[in-house]
């Protein structure tokens, strides 16, 4: 997608609010070990929907300040790859209002790091000219009782988004406040290229978790005015 007005790229941490939660692009991948155990198929199915005050990917407003309706499901298998898709209601983009994402990728754990590596998909239905591809990979684990994610995206130099390349990399940390359901979060990350041109984004947050919901709270900003402008955003997601 060029750069006009949505003035985008994506690693979905898939989070909504800011990517808070990012090493991961398939944001309802893991499912529990206990309904893992307790299905003999090699296959999970995984699905996750959220509303949010604004959708803002790489802390752009691409709902340009407006709520958005989000969801998506996953297929993951055993070996460790897996496949998925994932939309969003967007501010109107070349004739479309839609995101629809569309990814594969290769998920595994090697002596307490989480590696994960896909290949992702935007497109944008109704419009035209308007799809591309990009290439994220990250590694995570943990160190006392914080979880900590590096990762990196990049689109090659492609026809819909000028001919340039992009690159972005960012680093999320997230901590449980004790034995409580609250957990806060950090993220922060730089782009450049057809994107981004030294674009910094950061956002901090609280979530609260109960049963397969989630109540978050963030503060998103950037060095990018307009539908980058900090601002709070609210989201309540659930997963199954």
């Amino acid at each position: 997608m060029p750069t006009s007005t949505l003035f985008k790229s994506r690693l979905k941490s898939v989070c909504a609010a800011g990517a808070l939660s990012l090493g991961a692009l398939a944001p309802a991948l893991s499912t529990s070990a206990s309904a893992q155990e307790e299905s003999s198929s090699p296959f999970t199915l995984s699905a996750n929907a959220a509303i949010v005050s604004e959708y803002r990917f790489r802390g752009l407003s691409l709902s340009d300040h407006d709520p958005a309706i989000q969801g998506g499901f996953d297929v993951a298998h055993e070996s460790g790859f897996y496949i998925g898709t994932w939309g969003s209601s967007i501010e109107s983009y070349a004739g479309s209002e839609f995101e629809l994402d569309i990814y594969a990728g290769y998920a595994t754990e090697f002596d307490g790091l989480a590696f994960d590596i896909g290949l992702l998909a935007y497109t944008y239905p109704g419009s035209s000219d308007t799809y591309y591809l990009e290439i994220y990979s990250s590694v995570g684990g943990t160190l006392g009782t914080v979880d900590w994610t590096v990762g990196a995206a990049y689109v090659w130099d492609q026809d819909n988004v000028g001919g340039t390349d992009n690159i972005y990399t960012y680093v999320d940390a997230s901590m449980p406040l004790g034995d409580t359901p609250f957990s806060i979060a950090g993220h922060l990350a730089y782009e450049d290229g057809a994107f981004g041109d030294g674009k910094w984004d950061w956002s901090t947050g609280v979530s609260y978790d109960f049963e397969q919901f989630s109540l978050s709270v963030s503060y998103v900003d950037t060095n990018v005015s307009g539908i980058g402008k900090g601002a709070v955003v609210g989201m309540l997601s659930a997963s199954f």
